[in-house]
């Protein structure tokens, strides 16, 4: 009989050295870690999600669904998965890891990092947002003495907190500041946390997902008139930072953990405004009068990306050099800057 014949359809996606170790198998390509560490061949009964989206195959015939073979089921054509993945440079992945482990350095110092801006808030720093300078100052004094793995479980009970929180905010003031101070938990949790550093948790990966995507479904179309120019582009400009920052450490978790990380063209849609200097720029003179608003200030963050890749910018602002390790997998010291064109007076 053919039924005799076909293989048992399984899901495991563990190797078969580790399945039939009953071992934890952390789905390296081409090799696991284990099998790596032992040197024995590794083999995938369904090979890692990195292989189907980020390596190209050989393509393989595929029967017309009009040709039946009797005793053989019809395949089913999966839907398109609208992700690209990307395989990294390790240099890249530690300069990008390290960047956002050093926003609660920054944050604990200044208050302020390149998403969170303390002119944002008026009327004061939010709760949320004070007690998290406060456990990122604990935080640094921690690593000073090479014991933060006792501050972990505070802080992932204060994660958990801020979820909370952040599912159940009713303005959008308490959600941004629910959603930065969580970010802030998660740079140390999820860079730098308590847990195997080779296990990938998708629990973290689907958070930070849903942080960026009800910040940009729930930001305001219209902010209020009363705003100053300046307050009102640190509120929009803010959100974009955030949502940005959300995705990014997505990317860094992943690429940390499993040494891949899947991009959606909902990340690459992205608006990014390309006055990055104005985050810093405190005066009042630059914004009186017409102000620096032009039309050409927006650009999407695939644009911003290609252009840095291509050395169109020289001076990279710190937030542009994390954007181009999360894009691009590139440091800047490596993109071939164009000589600059000679000044002849004639």
């Amino acid at each position: 009989m053919i039924s005799g014949t076909l293989k048992p359809v399984t899901l495991r996606r563990s190797c078969q050295a580790c399945a039939r170790g009953k071992r934890r198998c952390d789905q390296r390509w081409p090799r696991c870690t284990r099998c790596e560490t032992r040197g024995v061949y590794c083999e995938y009964a369904n090979e890692p999600f990195a292989v189907l989206n980020g390596i190209q195959r050989a393509p393989r015939k595929r029967a017309s669904p009009n040709n039946r073979t009797t005793g053989t089921p019809s395949p089913i054509r999966l839907p398109l998965r609208l992700e690209i993945a990307k395989e990294y440079d390790g240099a890249a992945i530690r300069f990008l890891v390290n960047g956002l482990r050093g926003f609660t350095n920054t944050f604990a110092e200044t208050c302020k990092t390149i998403f969170v801006h303390p002119d944002l808030y008026a009327s004061g720093l939010p709760a949320s947002i004070r007690e998290m300078q406060l456990l990122c100052k604990l935080h640094v004094e921690a690593d000073h003495r090479r014991r933060t793995g006792e501050l972990f479980p505070l802080l992932q009970k204060r994660s958990a907190e801020l979820h909370r929180r952040f599912k159940q905010s009713l303005s959008f003031d308490e959600l941004l500041g629910c959603s930065q101070a969580l970010l802030l938990a998660q740079c140390i949790l999820a860079l730098d946390g308590g847990g195997d550093p080779d296990q990938y948790s998708e629990n973290i990966s689907v958070m930070l997902d849903g942080i960026a995507i009800r910040l940009w479904e729930q930001a305001p179309v219209q902010l209020p008139p009363t705003l100053s120019r300046r307050h009102a582009w640190l509120m929009a400009e803010s959100v974009r930072r955030t949502i940005i920052v959300s995705l990014m450490l997505k990317s860094a978790y992943s690429l940390n953990t499993r040494n891949y990380s899947v991009r959606t063209p909902f990340v690459d849609a992205l608006p990014f405004d390309l006055r990055t200097n104005l985050w810093d720029d405190d005066s009042d003179a630059t914004w009186a009068g017409e102000g620096p608003e032009s039309p050409d200030s927006m650009i999407s963050l695939h644009g911003y990306s290609d252009a840095l890749e291509s050395g169109h910018f020289r001076n990279v602002p710190p937030f542009g050099a994390l954007i181009l390790a999360a894009c691009k997998g590139r440091e800047v010291s490596s993109i071939p800057f164009p000589p600059p064109v000679p000044y002849y007076e004639s």
